[in-house]
């Protein structure tokens, strides 16, 4: 079984778009969507498309979907000074989200299981249990772990276990330009895929979003940053 890990899209729909069609290329027969998907420039359409994939992708709960579905209640409720400790990002998405959206992303699960005849269990968190999550699933003492939380791409022995951190679809931290994911089938590959990165800039820029300028140059562009070390 052939499976795509895409982590941390955080609302950048063009990135999110060119890793799909790298996975369908790849010919992946499961893609799972590892949390903190609406935070960023494009949350409604971002979600859009997820919800759209049906049986082939599963999707977790992240730390800012959770923020984003906190947020969206405090803004149907007008809880004005509590809206003032959502973070301009959280506060943006639960702003452009349907309220079918928000009900999508609270009733995510924090963690899923899948078995490969190549690698075994395979368990995905949105961030690893010693990083701060509760999952469901009990402490794995072997196989696979995919993890995400601080968008960057590699791989780790801890005791008997493989730990896998995808990368960030829509943010990703250091390295050079692209979507940044992992596909899991005979072994473990670390990928990143090129996409149009000034036409998704300008998308991002008339978005609307607060700072989206520097977002954009620093997420899509990658203007200013360090590109040594990704993997």
């Amino acid at each position: 079984m052939r499976i795509a890990a895409l982590y941390d899209i955080h609302g950048n729909l063009p990135a999110l778009e060119a890793a799909l069609h790298a996975a369908r290329k790849a010919g992946v027969e499961k893609v799972i969507l590892g949390g903190d998907i609406a935070a960023g420039p494009l949350p409604a359409e971002t979600m859009e498309i997820l919800m759209a994939l049906g049986d082939w992708a599963s999707v977790l709960q992240g730390s800012s979907d959770r923020a984003v579905v906190t947020c969206y209640d405090l803004l149907m409720a007008k809880h004005r000074i509590e809206l003032q400790t959502c973070d301009p990002l959280v506060r943006w998405a639960a702003e452009h989200i349907t309220g079918h959206q928000r009900d999508f992303l609270e009733a995510l699960p924090r963690d899923l299981s899948f078995h490969s005849q190549d690698l075994g269990e395979i368990r995905f968190y949105h961030a690893a249990p010693q990083d701060g999550e509760s999952p469901s699933l009990s402490e794995p003492h072997g196989g696979v772990v995919v993890a995400g939380l601080d968008h960057r791409q590699g791989t780790e022995r801890r005791g008997g276990v493989l730990q896998v951190h995808p990368g960030s679809v829509g943010m990703p931290q250091g390295g050079g330009t692209g979507a940044y994911w992992a596909l899991l089938g005979e072994e473990v590959e670390l990928k990143r895929t090129e996409y149009d990165t000034t036409q998704a800039a300008r998308r991002i820029m008339r978005c609307g979003m607060p700072d989206a300028k520097a977002w954009a140059q620093r997420y899509v562009l990658m203007e200013g940053v360090d590109t040594v070390g990704t993997t």
